[in-house]
């Protein structure tokens, strides 16, 4: 066995808070890391992968969508420019870059607040005084997540009195969004199209915390963006970075466990081609979620007081997502590359609960990558819909590719539904439709895992803000966690995610430090 493998952090798993990590510790702190990732190619849920179909190749990336706040000096860009040296470059989506549809109307919104909210007062008169207080809230809730994260980072003594001085608003961000806007506002379809995102944080009004909805609304204020080259130039423009300081980036390759000697981590054991080979480092980083970290890599003998908490707070939440190749360009109908959020019912509490024990197809999030990505060589399209782990627990104890005819049956069968679905919105989509390939919760589970496919993580609900566990500390010394639960989901909240492990790992004091790098 191989135990001359050492390196100054190890990070389990590939995806953006992991790779965030391990890029700034390279970057300003000079050390040699070592990424392992179970999946073929390193990215995490900001990979893409190809199919060749009539000599074309098509690509979908499998989680990056749309990403708010890439606006040259913000805080969030100046990150992501740090992080891949400059080289990432964005495509701003149109100025209209919502579609929100429902059964007696649609509304579009512009990448403006001001042109967004005059929109919704003319579309919604007698509703002013409270879209107005909705505009001055999300900011509040979205300060009071901000100042709460910043506070974890500090000294006790320091957080004691930050705690003391600072405005108490976790009333308004810890309500839930439906319990907010059932006070500011009256009308059914306005509440319903002020919460149609919800499918951006994965927790539907009455379960979601107020906060989370009000990160999520502003980050996209000023519309949406798409890295130029895919999802998949995240990680092309990381990983180089990481091997030029030294570390190595291994994929295809199963952590099984994390080696914890005298209550201190100390490396990792990891099965690659059925060879177990330890390495070892100063600090072991794991990006692959709370439960998995806390259940799966540390031993069970090893005490993690809270391991109940994390089991409760898990959810079977998860989508079903058609990837689609098109004969031409979506431009065709009409489309310039904006989002389509297509929805049966006023109620998204209902259209959450319709989703378990079901395959029937009610709501829809239609997003078409080639039109985002200047680059892209092929027309795509992706339908996502809402879906549960448990409509498919009955192959979870299958293989990959080798689930059974009756779950490729199946498979067609929903992904009739959905084209058919989204045809009635788009009319002409269907006919464009060269190739298709649906990925269920299993497929999520198998490549993310995430359990039961819940890619989010702990949900955000009120009760995620009160976890002291969602934090890149752990009780085990020399052990952290990146990602988005060490501090919030997305990609833009998981690779803050991996900003905070690094100013957990060097305190507060790092944290500046990678602020002033960073150009803020």
């Amino acid at each position: 066995m191989n135990t001359n493998n050492n390196y100054d952090a190890i990070i389990i798993g590939s995806g953006i808070g992991g790779l965030t990590t391990a890029v700034i510790l390279t970057k300003i702190y000079k050390q040699k890391v070592l990424v392992l990732e179970k999946h073929f190619v390193p990215g995490g849920q900001t990979h893409e992968f190809m199919r060749v179909k009539n000599g074309k190749k098509y690509y979908w990336d499998v989680g990056v969508h749309y990403i708010g706040e890439m606006k040259k000096g913000v805080m969030s860009r100046k990150i992501f420019d740090f992080i891949t040296d400059g080289n990432l470059k964005w495509n701003k989506m149109p100025h209209l870059f919502e579609n929100f549809i429902y059964p007696d109307f649609n509304f579009r919104q512009p990448s403006n607040p001001i042109e967004f909210k005059k929109a919704l007062i003319e579309k919604f008169p007698k509703e002013k005084q409270g879209i107005e207080q909705y505009f001055k809230d999300i900011k509040i809730a979205a300060k009071w997540f901000q100042s709460n994260a910043s506070s974890k980072l500090m000294p006790g003594w320091m957080s004691f009195m930050y705690n003391i001085f600072k405005k108490d608003n976790s009333g308004l961000a810890l309500s839930t969004t439906k319990d907010y806007l059932d006070n500011i506002i009256k009308d059914q379809k306005l509440k319903a199209l002020l919460s149609t995102i919800w499918g951006d944080y994965g927790v539907p009004p009455s379960k979601s915390a107020f906060a989370m909805h009000a990160i999520v609304v502003r980050s996209y204020l000023y519309g949406g963006y798409f890295p130029v080259g895919g999802a998949s130039a995240i990680a092309e423009n990381m990983v180089p970075i990481i091997e030029k300081g030294g570390g190595k980036v291994i994929t295809s390759c199963n952590v099984k466990e994390i080696i914890i000697e005298n209550s201190k981590a100390k490396g990792v054991i990891v099965n690659k081609k059925n060879e177990e080979i330890k390495y070892f480092g100063k600090n072991i980083i794991s990006d692959t979620g709370a439960y998995n970290t806390y259940f799966k890599l540390i031993p069970s003998e090893i005490d993690i007081p809270f391991r109940d908490e994390i089991k409760n707070a898990m959810s079977d939440f998860s989508t079903t997502t058609l990837y689609v190749g098109l004969k031409e360009s979506a431009e065709k109908l009409g489309i310039k590359g904006e989002n389509y959020w297509i929805n049966t019912s006023y109620d998204h509490d209902m259209t959450y609960e319709q989703s378990k024990n079901s395959h029937e197809i009610n709501s829809a999030f239609v997003s078409f990558p080639s039109l985002k990505n200047p680059e892209s060589k092929s027309h795509t399209a992706e339908l996502i819909t809402f879906s549960h782990y448990d409509n498919f627990k009955k192959w979870k104890n299958t293989h990959w590719l080798k689930r059974g005819e009756d779950y490729n049956e199946l498979k067609k069968e929903i992904s009739t539904k959905l084209i058919d679905f989204v045809e009635k919105y788009i009319p002409g989509f269907k006919e464009l439709v060269e190739y298709s390939e649906l990925s269920t919760p299993l497929t999520l589970e198998y490549f993310t895992e995430w359990k039961k496919g819940s890619f989010y993580g702990i949900p955000a609900t009120p009760e995620r803000y009160k976890y002291k566990w969602i934090s890149p500390k752990t009780p085990v010394k020399n052990l952290y966690l990146s990602g988005s639960d060490a501090l919030s989901i997305g990609v833009v909240g998981a690779m803050m995610g991996g900003v905070f492990t690094v100013a957990a790992i060097k305190g507060i004091k790092g944290f500046m430090k990678i602020m002033k790098e960073v150009g803020s």
